[in-house]
């Protein structure tokens, strides 16, 4: 059944089965991702997708249902469900079907240029990134070389009169070179993300994962002490967002999260200022609503060191007596609404690189953590990972550093921020973030 008239049969059917508020929550998407190897297709994977989730109030308990599959059945089906699912709820949260707002901000999300992409053109891009990898003599192998393009739409139509549509598209490519000299191996990871196919640069993409690789050839350990610290972008990107969950409401009103009741305080350094912007242009995470039909907008969670908000949805917002961030997202349609972050970063600062090696004068630059799973407490806030970066001395840098473990407490080092970069970049995700000069971070190497 064609989705229009599927979905005003089911709202109206939902009404009749005695639900006093109905919504669905529609998404479609398509994906094509191209892998090569030594100059052929690897793989060549080509996904459609779509899904429908229905819910509905029904004597003050929200009920769930979902299917993939508009049809009749259907119909009676997620109405069904979602009955025997409300009188399943034991919890007695409030929850809401929302009216709507009466404006929502223009983003761009979606890139005509990236319309009817010709797979054979990036089939050609792909294999000409890992021919520019390979045609370094210092390049063993390549350990991934990848292309993929991915598109999808989301709606929410309720019988409050709200009805909201929004589609996006990305392209992106990477390549990960194995450098190897004196019988020592490094890879690196070049990559781009682009709204239009002619801005892929397989040179450039080549050269940064080669760069990066090369770099990190012949590292050493250091003195186990506490160092005065570069935390590189990529760096400090991978640990905000390992603890992005500490901003979530959900999490504090659950004990889980060190910043419950803690708005209005100071928890960071005077030069921090976190972001949960929505609506930046391209971003990964971009959208004028979220999946409860909540505008969305740009936040300051955390201003110059002091916390201003939690991020929130429309149960957690009820919870706290406030406002809802539209920060309500589902993991997928046949999810249930939680609290997510949408594009997270620090902001920038104006300093460059070399102007915060000058400033370090004799430390480190920390540019890789591993462990980030296993090694780091997202209540606690404590970690302990492998690293790698540089040495750092008379402000340039010397020689790169493996072989060692930082740690310390991810809420300290917030007050520890002396400097932050105008390095912002966002590594393939949705959580960005430019250098930062941390006062010492402990490290534990030979």
């Amino acid at each position: 059944m064609e989705f229009n008239a599927f979905r005003k049969i089911l709202l109206k059917k939902g009404l009749e089965a005695g639900f006093s508020e109905c919504e669905i929550y529609y998404t479609q998407g398509e994906s094509l991702s191209i892998s090569v190897y030594e100059g052929e297709v690897e793989k060549y994977n080509l996904e459609k997708s779509k899904g429908l989730s229905f819910r509905g109030l029904i004597n003050g308990k929200m009920g769930y249902s979902f299917t993939e599959i508009l049809d009749f059945d259907a119909l009676n089906m997620l109405i069904k469900n979602a009955k025997e699912s409300a009188l399943n709820v034991e919890c007695d949260d409030i929850q809401f079907i929302y009216k709507g707002d009466k404006n929502y901000s223009k983003v761009k999300t979606y890139s005509e240029d990236l319309e009817n992409i010709d797979p054979s053109k990036m089939i050609d891009l792909v294999l000409n990134i890992e021919k520019e990898a390979k045609s370094n003599d210092k390049v063993a192998n390549i350990n991934g070389c990848k292309i993929s393009y991915s598109s999808s739409s989301h709606s929410i139509y309720n019988t409050n009169g709200l009805e909201l549509n929004n589609k996006s598209n990305i392209l992106m490519a990477y390549v990960v070179p194995v450098v190897e000299n004196n019988g020592q191996k490094q890879d690196g990871i070049g990559y781009l993300i682009v709204d239009s196919i002619d801005k892929l640069n397989p040179k450039q993409i080549a050269k940064d994962g080669i760069n990066e690789a090369m770099s990190k050839l012949n590292g050493s350990s250091i003195e186990s002490k506490k160092y005065k610290t570069i935390l590189y972008k990529d760096a400090m990107a991978s640990l905000l967002e390992t603890f992005s969950n500490t901003f979530s409401a959900d999490a504090a009103q659950k004990g889980l999260s060190l910043l419950k009741d803690k708005e209005g305080e100071i928890i960071g350094s005077e030069v921090l200022t976190i972001v949960d912007n929505p609506l930046l242009n391209n971003g990964l995470a971009s959208t004028p609503f979220d999946d409860e039909g909540v505008a969305t907008y740009k936040k300051e969670l955390v201003s110059s060191g002091r916390l201003n908000t939690l991020l929130h949805n429309l149960k957690t917002a009820h919870k706290a007596n406030t406002k809802s961030t539209g920060n309500g997202f589902k993991a997928s349609f046949a999810s249930s609404i939680g609290v997510e972050c949408s594009n997270l970063y620090i902001e920038a600062g104006d300093k460059d690189l070399d102007e915060l090696m000058k400033i370090v004068d004799e430390g480190i630059m920390i540019t890789d953590l591993a462990g980030l799973h296993s090694g780091a407490n997202s209540i606690s806030g404590d970690f302990s990972l492998a690293a790698k970066g540089f040495y750092i001395k008379d402000g340039v840098k010397t020689h790169p550093i493996e072989q060692i473990t930082v740690a310390g407490n991810y809420f300290d080092l917030l007050k520890n921020i002396e400097v932050v970069g105008s390095d912002l970049k966002f590594p393939m995700s949705n959580v960005g973030s430019p250098s930062v000069i941390v006062k010492e971070l402990s490290v534990a190497g030979k």
